[in-house]
């Protein structure tokens, strides 16, 4: 990061881009729509302009999207406050979910670490309803090659009274790696938690920390180290022999029920 732009001025970008590209509208057709220069508009994309409150409800208007304004007014607001920026920034309302996966599918590379959940671009549907995680109106991108998901092995070990849906969300664990997905299972991860490092096409990288309420989007590194110290010795033999232990132990439970 160089000046005082804050992360959330890149991931505000990434959801407006997400949005337009939904659209199908190219750069140059939404800036004439909205009467503002194709540069001015990139910019605002690429996290290189801090979008004005007028910019967002305009371009969300046009995007079909008007609802959205209101909240990603709130997430910018400060982003670009002389002085410096705050190292968390809030997004607690409704769509969240939505938000974040737009900024996970203009990502260039996406890293997970969970000691809690499985995070949501593996989640099975009955996973996801069983966790309480908020839907998306879009699906979340799938994992590529150079994306990486960090579990403990007590993400898949737990969920006793849902054996048989455990099952099958291990089940699809052990088919996406199958793909070549890297889904690294370790035992005794610390410190707990659940985060992401979503890195854009600028090379800008987001570090966000996860929860049923919102998402907290932090101006720190701190996050990434842990992902990397948990990626010093990646084992896949130990992960695949954790996988299906998991599944068989939560195969036992399903047929005792």
């Amino acid at each position: 990061m160089t000046g005082q732009v804050h992360p959330v001025t890149h991931v505000v970008g990434a959801i407006l881009s997400d949005a337009r590209q939904h659209a199908r509208l190219t750069l140059g057709e939404a800036a004439r729509r909205l009467g503002m220069r194709a540069e001015h508009l990139d910019h605002i994309e690429s996290g290189r302009h801090h979008a004005t409150s007028a910019d967002l409800y305009g371009v969300c208007r046009l995007y079909g999207m008007p609802d959205e304004a209101p909240a990603l007014d709130l997430l910018a607001a400060g982003s670009s406050a002389a002085g410096g920026w705050e190292v968390h920034r809030h997004d607690r309302a409704g769509g969240f979910a939505g938000r974040l996966a737009a900024v996970a599918r203009q990502s260039v590379r996406v890293r997970w670490l969970s000691t809690h959940l499985v995070p949501p671009p593996l989640h099975t549907p009955a996973y996801a309803a069983a966790v309480h995680q908020p839907t998306t109106s879009r699906p979340w991108p799938r994992l590529r090659s150079q994306d990486v998901v960090v579990l403990d092995e007590s993400v898949v070990r737990r969920g006793g009274a849902t054996a048989a849906l455990m099952c099958e969300q291990i089940s699809h664990l052990l088919n996406v790696r199958h793909t070549g997905a890297q889904i690294h299972v370790v035992p005794a991860l610390f410190p707990p938690g659940s985060y992401a490092e979503l890195t854009l096409a600028d090379a800008v990288t987001v570090l966000v920390a996860g929860g049923f309420s919102g998402a907290v989007y932090q101006a720190t590194n701190v996050l990434a180290t842990h992902i990397d110290r948990a990626l010093d010795q990646p084992d896949p033999d130990r992960s695949h022999r954790l996988l299906t232990e998991a599944y068989a132990h939560h195969r036992t439970l399903r047929e005792a029920w």
